[in-house]
């Protein structure tokens, strides 16, 4: 094994690596560096997270960001769903051909709570991915400027740029934007990324043309003039305080295209920041049509809003008012946490016999069984 090793590190591939994570790492400490000057609010919810942030100079960690988490502990829903089997059934959800296009054939980050099916690597963070992106594909042109904020280590970010020619913005804080740059720049090695280090040194309207992705941290599109046809929050929202939302919204509001769509989702209730963060009280002004408004695929305390931007008033207040309505159980703290643990008690009493059942059937078994569930889906229309 050493000697595969030492061979490994001798080769080309190798250097290249090193010399890319230490661009990364650069970028990084530059960021850190100006961060006060972006980030004058910084949510309480991220300080336990990223209080401790020696394990982000770490190229092994960055390689394996995924592993049990080690990076990417709050941006990755992988662990919620470990058992095969309900991995499995999540598949029913999706048509073959699409799922076939979207799931990527390598396992960036190395999940090891990703399963290999027919070749395609899939997890539970990825369900949602994949179910948003089906939602709001046919919203998307081509040629499209989108800015997702909140966009983690890049799943659905990775889905979206894969399928559409489009300049992508990533805004974010400055250990997921070391996370998200890893992923993106090893599922598209030919994309051209604008960084922190570039944006020190050149405007973004000049240069727009010359990249395709862009990772930035908060506060660094304020000035610049550049308008978006389509902006993503999703779950990231319910992590900030109000004075930080607000902020958000006006950006949104400023930033957006006039024929332009705002997708967010979020829970109805959070409270981890110190203060009750309610989807029904975000500050959406009166030019926004309801394009699509339900609860959010597999959570039913998020929900998912899509909005298209309107000259003339909409019909968003009316929409936030029959949400208020409609979930006034979960303006409740107590209601979520009497949900939290039912939720654990019915996993818990299926999880055991799913458990006896994953060690009883071989692995052999499990491919042909995802075989069989993959081509029923396929045939799906």
């Amino acid at each position: 094994m050493k000697i595969i090793l030492d061979i490994y590190k001798s080769s080309n591939i190798y250097f290249i690596i090193l010399k890319n994570f230490s661009y990364l790492i650069d970028v990084y400490r530059k960021t850190k560096e100006d961060e006060k000057l972006f980030i004058s609010n910084q949510s309480i919810h991220w300080d336990s997270y990223y209080k401790e942030n020696k394990k982000f100079y770490n190229l092994d960690n960055l390689i394996n960001f995924r592993k049990n988490q080690i990076l990417s502990e709050g941006l990755d829903d992988a662990i919620n769903l470990q058992n095969s089997f309900d991995l499995l059934e999540a598949l029913k959800n999706f048509d073959g051909n699409f799922l076939r296009k979207h799931l990527p054939e390598k396992n960036v980050g190395n999940c090891h709570y990703s399963l290999n099916i027919l070749g395609y690597w899939f997890d539970y963070g990825m369900i949602h991915s994949l179910k948003w992106y089906e939602e709001i594909e046919k919203y998307i042109k081509n040629e499209s400027v989108i800015l997702e904020i909140g966009g983690g280590f890049g799943s659905l970010a990775r889905i979206i740029i894969n399928d559409k020619k489009c300049k992508y913005f990533l805004i974010d804080l400055p250990e997921a934007n070391l996370i998200s740059n890893y992923y993106l720049q090893n599922y598209f090695p030919e994309k051209k990324i604008f960084n922190y280090s570039d944006y020190k040194d050149k405007l973004l309207e000049d240069v727009i043309q010359n990249f395709d992705i862009f990772i930035l941290p908060p506060g660094t599109l304020d000035k610049q003039n550049i308008k978006f046809d389509f902006i993503i929050n999703s779950r990231s929202f319910m992590e900030m305080n109000k004075k930080i939302i607000k902020e958000y919204f006006n950006l949104i509001q400023s930033k957006i295209k006039s024929d332009g769509y705002f997708l967010n989702i979020n829970r109805y209730l959070k409270s981890t920041v110190g203060e009750d963060i309610k989807f029904d009280e975000y500050p959406y002004d009166n030019l926004w049509n309801v394009e699509i408004s339900k609860k959010s695929f597999l959570q039913d305390h998020m929900h998912f809003l899509l909005v298209q931007r309107q000259i003339n008033e909409g019909n968003i207040k009316n929409e936030l008012l029959k949400l208020k309505n409609s979930n006034k159980k979960y303006k409740s703290t107590i209601f979520v946490w009497l949900k939290l643990i039912k939720y654990y008690i019915e996993r818990l009493s299926s999880l055991t016999v799913k458990i006896i059942l994953t060690h009883l059937f071989t692995k052999k078994f499990l491919k042909k069984l995802s075989k069989i569930m993959y081509n029923i889906s396929e045939t799906r229309n």
